[in-house]
């Protein structure tokens, strides 16, 4: 199965982790797509899930590390289309990317996967981790088959985490990106394996990031969410 990589031309930790998790499974890259950072212009909620101050190595470095053809490109663009066709990928794969348009994924012979981080359809959309204390939905990770249409498409493999009365957020986040790799490889698995037919992602919930007035509450809720998660 011929792998192309959906990537950020900087150091990010999905992306480092997603490629070195493939070349420690034995899956070759046979190629890394690598788009420049943009300006994100939506509101972006103030309560942080993530590790400040940690450091990772440039994608560009890993893939010369391991000799795999690196291209900065737009992913969207024609020219990343082109690539595509003259590399004849099989599957592409989301580690880091904005939201890909149908052409981009028409171009793969199976399509690209993504890694989301939240139970779809329930949880589509920004800031899932926080989405589901509010909403009380179980917090775990989809991989599907991505379509045109956000955090829809074909459901691959798709598992809910465990939640602990001693988390904090970044605990839950660190446990559901861990996931995302376990998960990553499983799906890869499944496709090996032939099977091409899964149930479609149904529209459910789509949210944008967690605006201030909800976000207020976010801390009490997640207290009280930690207690009652077996339950939900």
């Amino acid at each position: 199965m011929k792998i192309g990589i959906f990537a950020y031309n900087f150091k990010h930790k999905k992306t480092q982790e997603g490629i070195l998790t493939l070349l420690l499974h034995h899956y070759p890259i046979t190629c890394i797509f690598a788009a420049e950072p943009v300006e994100l212009k939506f509101y972006q909620s103030k309560i942080r899930v993530s590790p400040k101050g940690l450091e990772y190595s440039h994608p560009q470095e890993i893939a010369q590390r391991f000799d795999i053809p690196y291209h900065v490109v737009i992913h969207n663009s024609q020219d990343c289309e082109e690539l595509i066709q003259k590399y004849d990928l099989d599957l592409g794969i989301i580690l880091g990317a904005r939201i890909l348009k149908g052409h981009i994924i028409n171009a793969f012979k199976i399509g690209v996967i993504n890694m989301h981080p939240g139970m779809l359809p329930h949880n589509r959309g920004l800031d899932n981790l926080k989405w589901a204390i509010l909403k009380r939905y179980k917090q775990g990770v989809s991989v599907h088959l991505i379509s045109k249409e956000i955090d829809q498409g074909n459901m691959i493999v798709q598992r809910e985490i465990g939640v602990y009365e001693d988390d904090t957020l970044l605990d839950i986040f660190l446990r559901t990106q861990n996931m995302e790799q376990i998960l990553m490889i499983e799906a890869l698995r499944i496709l090996e394996s032939g099977q091409r037919e899964f149930a479609a992602v149904a529209q459910g919930n789509y949210f944008k990031s967690v605006p201030p007035e909800e976000e207020a509450t976010l801390m009490q809720k997640f207290e009280e969410y930690k207690k009652s998660y077996k339950e939900l």
